[in-house]
């Protein structure tokens, strides 16, 4: 359970540099093989059903970091906020509830971590890149939904309220329930995206992705374009030759994810070259014209835990909040809150 711990709090880090971090890696210290993948299965039968869950304790409060300034608040109005701004309230309530759900945990597990630097007067902020969105639905849902706000607000609420005080639990903590819009066939696995082997984060089958507006997306940018951005971020790289020669040796995840390649003669993480290139995934095919190269993605996120369209379809299909979430974050519990 401390290794569980250390990986996670590790991973939690790494998270949170992504979004800014974009260097090189030095391949006599990284190992890009994926390792082999694990052997835990989702425990549907147990939970899926289960009317008593197991208990874990918690202050039923967290404070939270909105437009830089900490507000303490009942963690229910807090997952009120992060479903609000994470998914539509137009998906069936069985994948609004699997959000919840997961909004929750991750709220809570990082409340437990302990605050980072980036916010250090709070539990949680407001910025995605660095925990979830948040939406006051007080003061946001009519410039958020228009017209329809008083329903979809109540559908928020509704699924919020449905799920009150559950969380995910593997090994008896709160789980690192990272969620992404639309994962491609399949979710990625922790460690082919952040370099850190979680057991619950595996690469399962997610279906109806694709029906995501930004499942399927280009990005063109010129030669020039990209080596200045390049300059900046990883200057080691050689790119004074032709364009169609700067990207080789890519290795894909089992999920289609690239997880390494060399850049101009450079190894690179996946999620570098995403970052650099402005991507929707590391799912990514590059095409060279002249001097222009386009790159044509599938999935939108790091497609890591629960997929919200993958939750959509599979809610379509008539699966529960429960079976959704033991699906995605394999080898986890069901677990009630106790204050």
């Amino acid at each position: 359970m401390r290794k569980i711990l250390g990986i996670g709090l590790m991973l939690t880090g790494i998270i949170y540099v992504l979004p800014v971090f974009c260097g090189y890696l030095d391949t006599e210290k990284a190992d890009f093989v994926p390792q082999e993948k694990s052997t835990v299965h989702a425990e549907i039968s147990d939970t899926a059903n289960q009317e008593e869950p197991e208990k874990i304790q918690a202050s039923g409060q967290i404070t939270v970091g909105i437009d830089g300034e900490a507000r303490e608040m009942p963690l229910e109005t807090y997952v009120v906020g992060v479903v609000s701004g994470e998914i539509s309230p137009d998906f069936p309530e069985e994948a609004i509830k699997a959000q919840a759900v997961a909004a929750r945990t991750y709220a809570l597990y990082k409340q437990q971590a302990g605050r980072p630097a980036q916010h250090e007067d709070a539990d949680v902020c407001d910025d995605p890149a660095h925990c979830a969105a948040y939406v006051d639905l007080e003061t946001e849902a009519a410039a958020l939904w228009g017209e329809t706000a008083k329903i979809d607000a109540a559908a928020i609420r509704r699924a919020v309220k449905a799920t009150e005080g559950m969380v995910l639990t593997y090994e008896d903590k709160p789980i690192i329930a990272v969620f992404s819009a639309a994962a491609g066939e399949k979710s990625e696995r922790a460690a082919d995206v952040w370099g850190s082997d979680i057991p619950y984060l595996q690469c399962v089958d997610s279906p109806g992705g694709d029906a995501c507006p930004k499942y399927h997306a280009t990005v063109t940018l010129s030669a020039d374009e990209i080596r200045k951005r390049a300059a900046k971020s990883i200057p080691s790289a050689d790119l004074s030759g032709k364009p169609s020669e700067w990207f080789k040796a890519s290795k894909r995840s089992e999920a289609g994810g690239i997880v390494s390649m060399k850049f101009g003669g450079v190894p690179v993480q996946g999620t570098a070259m995403r970052t650099l290139l402005g991507l929707n995934s590391t799912n990514f095919t590059v095409k060279v014209s002249g001097d222009q190269l386009t790159f044509t993605t599938i999935g939108y996120g790091h497609g890591v835990g629960l997929s919200q369209w993958g939750a959509k379809y599979a809610a379509e299909q008539g699966q529960t909040w429960q079976e959704i979430l033991t699906h995605y974050y394999p080898g986890t519990k069901i677990t009630k809150i106790t204050v």
